[in-house]
């Protein structure tokens, strides 16, 4: 059945971003994480200009490490320690219902690792708790392809929409008379970098 276009609309105002367990233990086992990195460097910093609320979390951080340095998650909310695998965790909750200028957002973009675990977790909760789910997929990784690639089809299936970090940008800016469109427009002049999500085509 196909999804009405009404219900893929991204807010200004209305979505906030989860970042998932972005941790420095993580940098060497997980698949593409450079190039993640890349791309949701890019996503932060795109959302930022939209004054677009941020909250992550860590992963057992004693163990795991923290947050990578190369995202400025400077003003974010967070990082919420947690042993769970979905972010959704009552501290969590609570920091939602008041996240959006005072209320809970309409939409939350996800992005983070490990996207078959923690993501997709955390995925299914906000579903089931009411919220339009974007799994933005050039900025979610596993340690395996396999992993991850299969992670976003379920995610798919559960009703996530799965999306790209350029995407989302541009969903929200909605107009090129945005005061924003020209800072965006900067910011994403490189174009994103190549995760192995589709098949480059033979030439």
């Amino acid at each position: 059945m196909a999804v009405s276009a009404t219900k893929v609309i991204l807010r200004q105002g209305k979505t906030a971003l989860f970042v998932c367990d972005v941790q420095s233990k993580f940098e060497k086992i997980i698949s593409e994480f450079d190039k993640m990195i890349v791309n949701s460097s890019k996503l932060v910093n795109g959302l930022k200009l939209l004054d677009t609320p941020i909250l992550v979390t860590e992963q057992n951080p004693k163990a795991l490490g923290n947050t990578v340095p190369q995202l400025d998650l400077s003003g974010a909310k967070g990082p919420f320690s947690k042993t769970q695998f979905s972010m959704y965790t009552e501290e969590v909750s609570k920091e939602l219902s008041t996240l959006c200028a005072g209320g809970p957002p309409d939409s939350i973009l996800l992005i983070g690792i490990e996207c078959h675990i923690c993501v997709e977790q955390t995925a299914l909760d906000l579903i089931a708790n009411g919220f339009q789910v974007h799994t933005v997929a050039d900025c979610c990784s596993s340690r395996t392809q396999e992993d991850r690639l299969l992670a976003l089809e379920r995610m798919k299936q559960f009703g996530c929409h799965i999306t790209t970090s350029e995407n989302v940008l541009f969903k929200l800016l909605g107009n090129a008379n945005h005061p924003k469109f020209k800072d965006i427009s900067r910011l994403v002049r490189t174009p994103s970098v190549y995760t192995g999500l589709v098949p480059l085509a033979k030439i």
